[in-house]
């Protein structure tokens, strides 16, 4: 898929960051992995950087995920003229090739859009997980009018079109995912949502989500932005 662009910010990730890069390279050409100011992932590094496709851009150090998903988007406006659009990916290796694929056919269909791949978070989920989707699916729709049936998944698509506009929105860390969502709902925009398999490695103990410290920063950020954020007239 020539016109997508795969976007993988990463902090301290461990060789399933490799395996992912190999799984997607099935369907997909071009990727911009961000290591987000490692310190112990030198060696899986150097792995991805000579995989082919690959851009490896760093920070010196973390600045957050927010942080990591602009400057690829930077990148892709710079460097990429004829991607039609980026689709962001975990680096944990929990977002199925197939459900990457599916979210970047949405995205090119749909261009003007954002396209969510959207957990169902039924069967074995951990408790942090299924509850901390429940309360910001909910808080998110009395805010906004808007149900988006999962808020925190990072498989995203984007059309080129709409990264200048998310260069924009303000959010370094976690809390920017959220902001882009209020941004596009205040435009009236609702996301196109593909239901995905629900993959949790080791009970997702591999996540840099912290489930206190990201959420409360969160649900603040939700609260400021769809406070601040104009509304479509």
């Amino acid at each position: 898929m020539k016109e997508i662009v795969i976007v993988i910010p990463a902090y301290e990730p461990d060789d399933s960051l490799v395996v992912l890069i190999e799984r997607l390279g099935a369907k997909f050409d071009k990727f911009i992995v961000v290591d987000d100011g490692s310190k112990t992932a030198a060696g899986t590094f150097r792995r991805v950087k000579d995989m082919p496709g690959v851009t490896l851009l760093s920070h010196d150090a973390n600045r957050g995920k927010g942080a990591a998903l602009k400057t690829a988007f930077a990148k892709v406006l710079a460097d990429f003229p004829d991607a039609a659009g980026v689709v962001t990916v975990d680096a944990d290796g929990q977002h199925l090739p197939e459900d990457v694929a599916n979210v970047a056919e949405a995205t090119l269909a749909n261009p003007g859009r954002y396209t969510l791949g959207v957990r169902s978070f039924s069967g074995d989920v951990p408790l942090r997980s299924r509850f901390g989707n429940a309360w910001s699916r909910y808080f998110f729709f009395m805010l906004t009018g808007v149900m988006v049936y999962d808020t925190q998944t990072g498989l995203r698509g984007m059309p080129r079109d709409l990264l200048p506009e998310l260069l924009a929105i303000p959010g370094d860390r976690y809390e920017y995912e959220m902001r882009m969502l209020v941004a596009a709902a205040r435009k009236k925009l609702k996301p196109v949502q593909i239901p995905i398999k629900t993959v949790y490695l080791n009970e997702n103990k591999a996540s840099h989500f912290n489930p206190i410290r990201d959420s409360l920063r969160t649900q603040i950020s939700l609260l400021h932005a769809a406070f601040t954020t104009p509304r479509a007239k």
